[in-house]
């Protein structure tokens, strides 16, 4: 995930230059949309990915995002709170992440894999209020 992808920007036909879009930052927008879907207790992370650490880049985070010729396929591992409905959490995260990365980087999103490799126990607020 460490190629810029070029973007040509044509303003009324008029050519006024490229725009280059690391996967990073893609990588970025899809984790935050994630995280604001109702459901989502946090993105899976990879803590012990060697080759980020020789990289000394920051880790994706149970992310991966794949760009060619405009297009986007995005691959993400979630944990989920407990009682919630999985399908539609997932179904949501990637309505969220599409919608997100369409409209903030004007590529098209082919596809948002969602994988659900936990669920977090701790007490939700409506328990702690009881």
């Amino acid at each position: 995930m460490e190629e810029n992808k070029v973007i040509d920007v044509d303003l009324d036909n008029k050519e006024v230059g490229e725009v280059q879009i690391a996967d990073d930052v893609i990588a970025v927008i899809a984790e935050i949309a994630a995280l604001e879907v109702e459901g989502v207790y946090a993105i899976a992370g990879n803590k012990n990915d060697i080759v980020q650490t020789i990289r000394g880049k920051k880790a994706s985070k149970g992310m991966k995002i794949e760009v060619s010729d405009h297009e986007v396929f995005a691959d993400l591992s979630i944990v989920v709170q407990y009682g919630v409905k999985i399908q539609e959490v997932c179904l949501k995260v990637q309505e969220k992440v599409k919608n997100s990365i369409e409209t903030m980087t004007g590529l098209d999103v082919q596809s948002v894999d969602v994988h659900v490799v936990g669920v977090d126990f701790s007490k939700t607020k409506a328990q702690e209020e009881h």
